[in-house]
């Protein structure tokens, strides 16, 4: 069974070992679920006074349970059903619209900033990585527009869809979710595509064409995920990725196979707010962590305890507290490191931005070309006199080419090549 700790227990000393091996981790990957965006104002789904229980609440006349609104063998089954999942989609979009990142967005995009976030997958469809500023992959994006973003570079990765844009059912346009509905398309209505192409069949005398429904890109229960191919990829680039760090030694590792020196360098994978109920989010933690278990220790964090002795091997440590609290503590430990230290990882993270900006320079001159010649002369071991007559040479040359230029000059270039690769250098 993993080993357990309380967040609140401030003295512990393991605990505080392990937030300063998380705050020194050289590579980290981040698992987040709905939890991370309660504090953010939007509920969650399986809690008391989660979105389930709501809807239960609300619609337990027409569905058995608030689950089978996000069920796609049921909810589409009736009319009366779909009209109330387009209902509540309207209204969980406004609410994302409204809400702004937490402490635990920030604190990945402090990841990223760091240069140590490998990457991030969220089970959540809020929208809130956008908004804290990380690259977020989006499938549905064309590929022309600002908001596409390549898999290899996307920092965050929505593995449920978002509810960022609307798709239709019958012909798979895409189009932007609008934040408010009023006068906009909202989850329901007819798909624009759908009906131009309908009515221009009716202009030209023949029959109209069905139109579409629209509904929020996100992956309901029961439903083949229409970009599974897609995350295998990124899932498979990332295990490789942490496998190929540099694995503890033999004698560095613990009992259960992990590394234990907090001094050697490691990776990290923390799962923040969720219950692992999902079998491809429990599938997605294992493989992770098993991508270099000798170098790689997994930490969840959560409200209550959710790893029992099925995950042994699989989850290091488990942390019960707030996810916030978590963050905090590790924000706090940064602080506490020495400035060189935050330099250099500061400087790591700008160095794509450096390496752009040195691309960008302008191309020497003539007369910088002639003193870094000059100044490689200088080195050279050979006499000083044998030196000089090189450059009077190369200069009663440059000088006899151009006069005879239109005369001699295939002569004038092989006399010049005879010469030595300085004497040429420092003529052009």
């Amino acid at each position: 069974m993993p080993e357990t700790y309380s967040l609140c227990d401030k003295k512990n000393a393991a605990l505080v070992g392990l937030i300063k091996r998380v705050a020194s981790a050289k590579r980290v990957a981040v698992v987040t679920g709905a939890g991370i965006s309660v504090n953010c104002g939007i509920p969650d789904f399986r809690s008391a006074e989660g979105i389930f229980q709501q809807i239960q609440a609300a619609h337990g006349d027409t569905l058995a349970s608030g689950r089978d609104l996000f069920d796609a063998s049921v909810v589409f089954r009736s009319a009366a059903t779909a009209d109330i999942f387009y209902r509540w989609m309207t209204l969980l979009r406004r609410k994302c619209a409204e809400a702004q990142p937490g402490i635990v967005h920030r604190f990945i995009r402090q990841l990223a900033d760091r240069g140590v976030l490998l990457r991030s997958y969220t089970q959540n469809i809020d929208g809130l990585e956008r908004k804290a500023g990380l690259a977020v992959w989006d499938p549905y994006a064309p590929k022309t527009s600002a908001a596409h973003v390549p898999w290899q570079t996307a920092q965050s990765v929505p593995l449920h869809g978002s509810m960022d844009r609307l798709t239709c059912q019958l012909c798979s346009s895409s189009l932007h979710f609008p934040e408010h509905s009023r006068g906009a398309v909202v989850a329901g209505d007819e798909c624009p595509d759908c009906r131009l192409r309908s009515d221009a069949r009716l202009a030209d005398g023949r029959r109209s064409l069905p139109t579409g429904k629209l509904r929020p890109t996100v992956v309901l229960y029961e439903e083949p995920h229409p970009h599974c191919e897609d995350i295998a990829k990124i899932i498979a680039h990332d295990t490789r990725a942490l496998g190929s760090r540099r694995a503890s030694p033999p004698s560095a590792l613990s009992g259960n196979g992990r590394a234990a020196k907090p001094c050697e360098p490691h990776n990290v994978i923390m799962v923040f707010g969720t219950t692992l109920k999902v079998p491809g989010c429990r599938q997605l933690v294992r493989q992770l962590a098993n991508a270099s278990p000798a170098s790689t220790i997994t930490v969840f964090i959560n409200n209550e305890p959710v790893c029992g002795k099925s995950w042994d091997g699989i989850v290091d440590y488990q942390v019960i507290g707030d996810v916030d609290a978590w963050c905090l503590r590790i924000q706090h430990q940064w602080n506490l490191q020495p400035k060189i230290t935050r330099w250099t990882k500061t400087r790591k993270a700008a160095a794509p931005e450096a390496r752009l900006a040195a691309q960008k320079k302008p191309p020497r001159t003539n007369a910088a070309n002639k003193e870094n010649s000059n100044a490689s002369s200088a080195k050279d071991c050979q006499p000083a006199s044998r030196k000089r007559k090189r450059l009077d040479a190369c200069d009663d040359g440059l000088l006899s080419v151009r006069r005879s230029v239109r005369i001699a000059e295939r002569e004038s270039l092989d006399l010049y090549h005879q010469s030595s690769p300085h004497a040429i250098y420092v003529c052009i």
